[in-house]
C-alpha cells in the first residue's frame, strides 16, 4: 500500500501534535514544520504529496508559503490546503483566489480534514496520470477535438448525483468543471426576492462549469440535476494542462466557450425584444434542435423562457388551438416548425 507524504506546517504544538496524530492514524507519513520558512525548506527537500498550512505562522506566513511554494517549478502541483482560525468570507476569497486548493477552518473535525487530504491526493494522482499520457504520446496532440476528449473522460468514474440536488452554489468558487456521463443539469440564478431565471439546460456528454474555471472566478450561477445523474468531474490543473498540450483541442475549447456566450447572447436578446409568444416560440425551437429527450415542467419551461407560469400555460394553449404544437403533461412536439419560427 502507497504511504503518501503530508507537510503539516503549524506554529501551535499542541494543534500540530494532535493534527499529525490524526493523519498518521489514517496512515500518511506526516513531516512537520513550525514556521513558514522550515515548511518551504521541507517542502522542496520532501516533495510531499500535500501540505497543510496554517496562515498565521512566524518568519514567513501562509500566503507567502503558497506563493514561494507556487513559483518553484518542482513544487508548484503538489496540493495546498490552508488550515486556520481565520474563516471570514473575504480571507476564503483571498485564499481561493490565490489558487488554494482547500481551505480548512478551526475548529475542525478529523475528519473534514482527512477527507480534504484524501480528495486533493486522488486528484493530483489524475494531473499526474493525464501527464504521463501526455508524455507518452511522443509530442503529437493527445485528443485533437473535443469528442475524443470526451470518449476518454467518460471511462473514468462518475458521481451521482439524485434528481434535484445541488452541483455548485452561486458564488462558491470553481475548481473544476463537470462532464455529464448520464442525466440533465440546469444551471440557473435566484433573484432576492426568490425568482428563478434558467440560463441553461445541460446534456449527456456535454460540458458545463467551464465558464468560471477559465475565468478564475467565482460561480455566477447555481447547477441543479434535473434528473438523476452521473457527472465526472475534470480538475482545473487537469484541464490546463491538457490544452496547454494540445492546440487543436484548445482552439475547439475557446469555440465551445463563444458559442456559449453567443447562445447567450441571443437569448438575452429576444428575451429584451421579443414578444411573450415569440420568446416562449423560439424557447421551444430551441429545445427540439437540441432533441435532448428530457421531459421539462411547465415551472422549468417558464423559468427558461423568463416568464409567469400561466402566461406559457396560457400560450401554449394558444399554440395548440392553432394546431402549431401538440401538449401532453410534460413534453410537447412541434408541427408547424416554419410558423413558430415567424413569431416574433
Amino acid at each position: 500500500m502507497i504511504q503518501y507524504k503530508v507537510l503539516l506546517i503549524e506554529d501551535n504544538k499542541m494543534l500540530r501534535e494532535n493534527t499529525a496524530e490524526i493523519l498518521s492514524f489514517a496512515n500518511y507519513d506526516v513531516i512537520t514544520a513550525s514556521d513558514g520558512k522550515e515548511g518551504v525548506k521541507l517542502a522542496k527537500k520532501v516533495k510531499p504529496d500535500v501540505i497543510v498550512c496554517d496562515i498565521m505562522l512566524p518568519k514567513l506566513d501562509g500566503y507567502g508559503v503558497f506563493h514561494i511554494i507556487s513559483q518553484n517549478e518542482e513544487t508548484n502541483r503538489i496540493p495546498f490546503i490552508f488550515l486556520t482560525s481565520k474563516g471570514t468570507r473575504e480571507d476564503i476569497r483571498r485564499g481561493m483566489g490565490l489558487g488554494v486548493d482547500d481551505y480548512i477552518t478551526k475548529p475542525f473535525e478529523g475528519y473534514e480534514l482527512l477527507k480534504s487530504v484524501e480528495t486533493r491526493i486522488k486528484k493530483s494522482n489524475r494531473v499526474k496520470s493525464i501527464s504521463e499520457v501526455i508524455e507518452q504520446s511522443s509530442g503529437e496532440d493527445l485528443f485533437e477535438t473535443l469528442e475524443e476528449l470526451i470518449a476518454y473522460l467518460l471511462n473514468r468514474e462518475a458521481h451521482p448525483y439524485k434528481k434535484g440536488e445541488t452541483v455548485f452554489c452561486e458564488g462558491n468558487y470553481s475548481n473544476c468543471m463537470y462532464l455529464i456521463k448520464k442525466g440533465v443539469v440546469k444551471t440557473h440564478k435566484l433573484s432576492e426576492n426568490g425568482k428563478e431565471l434558467i440560463t441553461g439546460f445541460h446534456f449527456e456528454n456535454q460540458f458545463f462549469g467551464y465558464t468560471s474555471l477559465m475565468a478564475h472566478c467565482a460561480h455566477t450561477e447555481n447547477a441543479l440535476a434535473v434528473e438523476d445523474a452521473k457527472l465526472i468531474k475534470i480538475d482545473k490543473e487537469e484541464i490546463e494542462e491538457l490544452l496547454e498540450s494540445n492546440p487543436h483541442l484548445s482552439l475547439e475549447f475557446l469555440e465551445l466557450i463563444a458559442n456559449n456566450y453567443k447562445d447567450v447572447k441571443e437569448r438575452m436578446l429576444h428575451m429584451a425584444y421579443d414578444s411573450v409568444r415569440g420568446r416562449i416560440a423560439k424557447t421551444l425551437l430551441m429545445l427540439n434542435d437540441i432533441d435532448c429527450g428530457v421531459s421539462l415542467s411547465r415551472a422549468d419551461l417558464a423559468n427558461l423562457t423568463g416568464i409567469a407560469k400561466e402566461t406559457l400555460i396560457r400560450t401554449l394553449t394558444e399554440f395548440k388551438d392553432a394546431k402549431l404544437i401538440e401538449v401532453d403533461k410534460k413534453s410537447f412536439k412541434i408541427l408547424k416548425k416554419n410558423e413558430l419560427d415567424k413569431i416574433q
